[in-house]
Order: C-alpha cells, then structure tokens, then sequence
C-alpha cells in the first residue's frame, strides 16, 4: 500500500481538533463558576466530551509542533505555528471550564471502545506523518488539518445539542465559531497549496 493512499486512509481523527484552539486574537469569556444542575448521565457524557476535546488539544499541538519543524511550505509552517500557540491555549480553557463545571477531564480510558480506536488513530497518523517528507507531509498534514476541524465541528453541535447547562452550550457554540474559522483557513491554505488538486 503507498504511503499516500495509507495517509489518506488514517488522516480523519474521529473527533480531533487541530482547529479547537482560538487564535490568540480571539478570546472566550469564561463562563461564572456557578454550574446549572446536570443529571449524571449528561455529566459523564460531557466529561468524555471533553475528555476527547483534551486528548485532541494535546495531539493537535503535537502535530502541529512536527509540521512547524517539518513543513516544506512556508504557509504550512506559519498556520503550524499558530496552531501549536492556540491549541495549547485552548486547552488550558477546556481544562479551565471542565474544572469549573465539575467535570472530570482527563486521559482517554483505554476500556472504552470509542476511546481506544481514537487512541490508535492519533498513534497511527503520527507514525504516518514521521514517515513523511516534503510536499506528501504538508498535504497530508494540511488533509488531516482539515477533516478533524470537520470531526470537531460535529461533537461540538452533538454536545451543545446535549448541554443543559446554559454556559456550556455558549462555550461550545463560541468553540463552532472558532472551528468553522479555523476549517476555512485551513481550506485557504491548502487551496493556495494545491490549488484545484486538493
């Protein structure tokens, strides 16, 4: 199997987020510490919410720290670059509001299926993208850029969709606006890229 075709068969992370992180232009306010009653069900759900959203940051910033390094195109690197700087910051919030919400963020439980297969996913496109160089690494970098702001995107309308508590569903609602930004760079950068070969 060539390396493109095995890139492009592990790029989409079921649920990542290159594009969670705000840029650093673009503040949240943080909702009042004061959480709205949540059933426990809701509660577990959300907290593996963001449980994936965390496990995504730290990968994102991973990815993005090699592409910084490794990209051969200067527009790659620059949206890299970005990407590293406000992942981590974004992180920081969703670890920030998690705790003010009292949700229990943290390492993806291996036991659960969902949870495992994101794992191995993360895992692999990081072997594939060490085992890249050149243009095959930016598009593919660029690829996967892209179709996880797409994943992100869809849990983020799931769970505000879910969210009973009124500040979490602006925080979430805050955090589409931010992705859908983030997807439609990403898309600019590749297009002038590529160009029509996307």
């Amino acid at each position: 199997m060539s390396r493109n075709r095995l890139a492009f068969m592990c790029v989409p992370l079921v649920v990542a987020g290159v594009a969670l992180a705000s840029s650093p232009d673009t503040a949240l306010a943080d909702p009042p510490a004061a959480p709205q009653a949540e059933s426990p069900e809701t509660t577990a759900k959300m907290s593996e919410a963001f449980s994936v959203l965390h496990a995504v940051n730290q990968t994102s910033t991973e990815f993005s720290k090699m592409a910084e390094k490794r990209a051969k195109s200067d527009l790659v690197k620059d949206y890299a670059k970005s990407m590293a700087a406000a992942n981590a910051k974004a992180d920081e919030k969703l670890l920030r509001i998690g705790k003010q919400k009292g949700l229990k963020v943290g390492p993806l439980d291996t036991k659960n299926p969902i949870s495992k297969s994101l794992m191995d996913r993360m895992k692999a496109e990081k072997v594939m993208l060490n085992s890249l160089e050149g243009d095959a690494f930016d598009k593919s970098y660029m690829t996967l850029v892209t179709n996880t702001q797409q994943s992100v995107i869809r849990l983020l309308e799931k769970q505000k969709t879910n969210a009973k508590d009124d500040e979490v569903k602006q925080y979430l609602g805050e955090l589409i606006g931010i992705v859908q930004g983030r997807l439609d760079k990403s898309q600019d950068v590749m297009a002038k890229i590529y160009g029509d070969n996307v």
